[in-house]
């Protein structure tokens, strides 16, 4: 079968491998570090902060009571399109400025 097949015409390749196996080029060694201070680092620290590292500002509040007055606070912020949070800060400032 193999006799059957065409031979590819690809240009023969030097059996010299000399380079091969040749040592790179020299590369200057990196300077060890030095003592740091931790002042210094911990303003390297926090120059190189990324937000997805720092501590969310989210919480969570978890409210019992009764369905009917639960419902009510569902359906209002739903028919007015708010976030829970949103109206809870909302509803919160209109009850500090009627007690002023």
């Amino acid at each position: 079968m193999s006799g059957d097949r065409e031979k590819l015409d690809i240009p023969a390749f030097d059996d010299d491998l000399s380079d091969f196996g040749a040592a790179p080029a020299a590369v200057a060694p990196r300077p060890a570090p030095g003592p740091s201070n931790d002042r210094q680092r911990q303003a390297i620290d926090r120059a190189a902060s990324f937000p997805s590292r720092e501590a969310p500002d989210d919480d969570q509040l978890n409210i019992r009571g009764s369905r009917v007055v639960l419902d009510r606070f569902r359906a209002l912020r739903k028919s007015e399109r708010y976030k829970y949070a949103d109206l809870l800060e909302m509803m919160m400032d209109a009850y500090e400025r009627r007690k002023e």
